[in-house]
């Protein structure tokens, strides 16, 4: 998201806000040492753990994939999709409500143009960062209550979109709806789709990519159903869900790979 975030061919940087702390993160690739380098700047360094332990999760640095990758590689639908004989990882929000915006505003749209619209809505927001941060990261990203009184017309967002966004804001506020990965998925799909504007589609792919629960599944996208076509003939959601059930409790990296394959088709 411009404004937000800064990407080169071996670096990611991000501003960021925790309850007691605002400032910027860079982590740039290390491949002689096969590992990530994390350089932190805040204003409170009693910061640092809670980004080294998210920035851990948005890569997924932690998971044995030893059982994954040796499943997988038994099932041609999904060997297809992995790299060297390696499950992709599964990369995560590093704000799960942030990720919240960002997928109702990919509704029905490509990714590209979600990330445009979501970059819109945080300079809608204004909350900017100080001249000592590097040019390009200008902007936080707004919080749930300061994104309430944000006027959302003229962004280019859908008046559709606009209320579900609400919708969502609301919900999380009142606490209908947690975006913690310490419930279980039926407990935030239930919650999640019972407001309006939300749908199968966006309660599996915010339980994915912002909340990391690994056994999520969008049976319902167009990526997975083409990656398990047959030929011209493409799978209906029963079939795609029962083609999916050997791949438990890992369905969320099983989507990874289908990805993986409809891209490389």
């Amino acid at each position: 998201m411009a404004g937000l975030e800064v990407i080169t061919e071996n670096s990611y940087a991000r501003t960021f806000r925790t309850d007691s702390a605002k400032g910027f993160f860079v982590i740039k690739d290390n491949p002689k040492q096969s590992a990530l380098d994390l350089w932190i700047a805040c204003d409170d360094i009693k910061c640092y753990m809670e980004i080294h332990n998210r920035v851990r999760r948005m890569f997924d640095l932690d998971t044995d994939f030893t059982v994954i990758n040796a499943q997988f590689a038994k099932d041609k639908r999904l060997a297809k999709g992995m790299v060297n004989g390696h499950v992709p990882r599964l990369p995560i929000a590093f704000d799960p409500f942030e990720f919240v915006v960002r997928a109702i505003l990919g509704q029905q749209i490509s990714v590209k143009a979600a990330t445009t619209l979501a970059a819109r809505v945080a300079r809608q927001g204004a909350i900017k960062t100080d001249d000592s941060f590097p040019r390009g990261l200008d902007y936080f990203f707004p919080t749930p209550s300061e994104l309430v009184p944000l006027e959302l017309g003229g962004l280019g967002v859908t008046k559709t979109r606009q209320a579900t966004i609400k919708t969502a804001v609301k919900g999380v506020l009142d606490r209908d709806v947690h975006l913690t990965a310490n419930q279980s998925f039926n407990r935030f799909y239930t919650d999640f789709s019972k407001l309006k504007g939300i749908g199968e589609w966006t309660v599996n792919y915010v339980a994915m990519r912002g909340l990391g629960m690994l056994d999520s599944f969008p049976a319902g996208d167009l990526g997975v159903i083409k990656a398990l076509a047959t030929g011209d003939k493409l799978p209906s959601k029963k079939e795609v869900l029962k083609m999916a059930e050997k791949w438990r409790p890992y369905r969320a990296y099983a989507t990874l790979c289908l990805w993986n394959r409809s891209v490389s088709a």
